[in-house]
């Protein structure tokens, strides 16, 4: 794609069902790329990523909001995240080129034809607005779904699409245009939260309220177009503070770069250490080089210069920063395995290239055994299955979380092998740099694996129930998905061993090892028990 606009609507729902049929009617749409789900059970809701052309960016966002519109019903929807419409918010934001003025046509092409073809009232916000009050989504949302019947009759707050009547059913959408957002913490290496809020209050725009001559007056902070707040954080054995950013303009504004050297010079300041950051969901291509640039002026290839980023700034400090998988252009630019028709993975799978290999066959394996089992739990769901709706309901949103991290480990387990490689292929000047590189690739080769043996072997527990009360007429579904299950783990588990001889770490290897035999220990009696059940029932 030449030119390229992001897509980010929020749903009103977390159902796993609905989720798959959104996202289905997007992806349909030729020229759109779907980049993200990421569903809440607290808030109800899911937001979803996709990018497109100018051309199909508002036709992938009419489809999945169709979708929406005739599958979510706001007046029994609850929700910790304020909200107002089955499709709460759809933003449309600029990445590459693109002007703002094209995405307010889109935004105001697709409002209209919401009001006009979904009968749903519509509003436009962000750069799109029609006045200065519908500027921040807040205030339009203002008063909530419960507000909107008495809120959409005055004349201040008429849709800007739409007849000016309460649809009970889908509520309100909003459709905006907006810069692109970076979502970006940056951790702190210590346990005293008051310095990440301190720091945090002197970084960002609004600054902090300070009392003097008896008054309280507020001081603005450092960084024109950053929000933040300090909040503690646990990762494991790690007890860290976080200063919790968003970025809301790039381009003209502060960077991310600009933003970790100031967080890291006031936390110093302070007698603690920055450890490394992270971005939360994706960042543009222009950001990372632009730190690239930061650190080695000098540099002009593009891979080095992210590179240079992802080290300087941390980004792989709490959890492997993929550039293929966080950086929106990438993204775009190399077609996940997950996405290839079945013929042309096979055809990936059999050339010559070491990789995609048996790690990403297992994963596969086990995202197939996962949506059989979601499918054995969707087929045991109605009245004849009344007295186990709960149970059903909760292991088709189980099986689906697991299938998503399944799909993902398919590239994972790809990515991981690629980066061995290049850590063997780093240059032999610096022996010490490329044997931490090959290490440190070797561990994420294995961790991998692991992580696909864990989830699929998760799925043992659910098969059981639908197994024993779901329908019986897919009960044999329930039997092909405990044998894929099974080889799943046994195959990532074979990947983790011959990872683990190259792997120098004592106690790295120890703890994989320790894992790697809880699973062979218990894979086959968790398996008989499913198959039991199977073989009793179709003899």
């Amino acid at each position: 794609m030449d030119k390229i606009v992001e897509c980010v609507p929020n749903f009103s729902t977390s159902d796993p069902q609905v989720i798959s049929k959104i996202t289905s009617a997007i992806k349909k749409i030729p020229n759109t790329r779907l980049l993200n789900v990421e569903p809440d059970k607290d808030y109800n809701r899911v937001v979803v990523t996709f990018v497109g052309t100018p051309e199909t960016v508002g036709e992938a966002a009419f489809q999945g909001i169709g979708v929406a519109t005739e599958l979510i019903d706001m007046s029994i929807h609850k929700g910790e995240h304020p909200r107002m419409g089955a499709t709460d918010v759809c933003p449309f934001i600029p990445v590459r080129g693109v002007t703002e003025e094209e995405c307010i046509t889109i935004a105001n092409s697709l409002a209209k034809r919401i009001a006009s073809e979904l009968m749903v009232p519509t509003y436009l916000y962000g750069n799109a607005a029609t006045n200065e009050e519908r500027v921040k989504l807040s205030n339009i949302r203002k008063g909530q779904y419960e507000g909107l019947s008495e809120k959409i009759k005055l004349d201040e707050w008429k849709p800007d699409y739409g007849s000016p009547e309460f649809n009970s059913k889908s509520g309100a959408y909003v459709i905006g245009v907006r810069d692109f957002l970076i979502a970006y913490n940056i951790n702190i290496d210590s346990e005293d939260v008051s310095i990440a809020k301190e720091v945090a209050e002197l970084v960002r725009e609004s600054g902090r309220l300070i009392e003097k001559d008896g008054e309280k007056i507020r001081v603005p902070g450092i960084l024109k177009g950053v929000q933040g707040m300090g909040f503690p954080l646990e990762r494991d054995d790690r007890k860290l503070t976080q200063v919790s950013m968003n970025i809301v303009d790039f381009r003209k504004l502060a960077k991310p770069h600009e933003a970790f050297e100031e967080v890291k010079r006031l936390t110093e300041e302070r007698g603690a250490k920055v450890s490394g950051s992270e971005v939360v969901g994706l960042v543009p291509l222009d950001a990372v080089l632009d730190a690239g640039k930061f650190y080695a002026p000098k540099e002009t290839e593009m891979n080095k210069l992210i590179d240079i980023a992802i080290t300087k700034l941390g980004f792989s400090d709490l959890e492997d920063f993929n550039p293929k998988k966080k950086i929106v252009e990438l993204m775009i630019e190399n077609e996940p395995l997950v996405d290839l028709t079945l013929g042309n993975f096979l055809e990936e799978l059999e050339s010559d290239k070491p990789a995609p290999g048996g790690g990403s066959v297992s994963a596969l394996g086990g995202a197939l055994a996962a949506s059989l089992t979601g499918m054995v739990a969707n087929l045991s769901l109605g009245d004849k299955y009344a007295d186990v709706q709960s149970e059903m309901k909760d292991i088709v949103s189980k099986a689906f979380s697991i299938n998503q991290k399944l799909k993902d480990a398919i590239d994972d387990d790809s990515d991981a092998f690629n980066q061995v490689m290049k850590a063997f292929r780093m240059s032999k000047d610096d022996l010490g740099a490329r044997s931490i590189a090959i290490q440190n690739a070797m561990i994420k080769a294995a961790e991998v694996p692991l992580g696909v043996a864990k989830d699929s072997f998760a799925l043992f527990d659910l098969l059981q129930i639908v197994a024993e009360k779901g329908n019986k007429n897919a009960i044999s579904d329930a039997g092909v998905a405990a044998l894929f299950a099974e080889a799943a783990v046994h195959g990532a588990l074979f990947n983790v061993k011959i990872n683990l001889m190259s792997i120098k770490d004592e106690s790295v290897k120890t703890r994989l090892s320790q894992e790697l035999d809880q699973l062979l220990g218990d894979i086959g009696e968790r398996k008989d028990k499913v198959m039991k059940i199977v073989n009793a029932e179709i003899g």
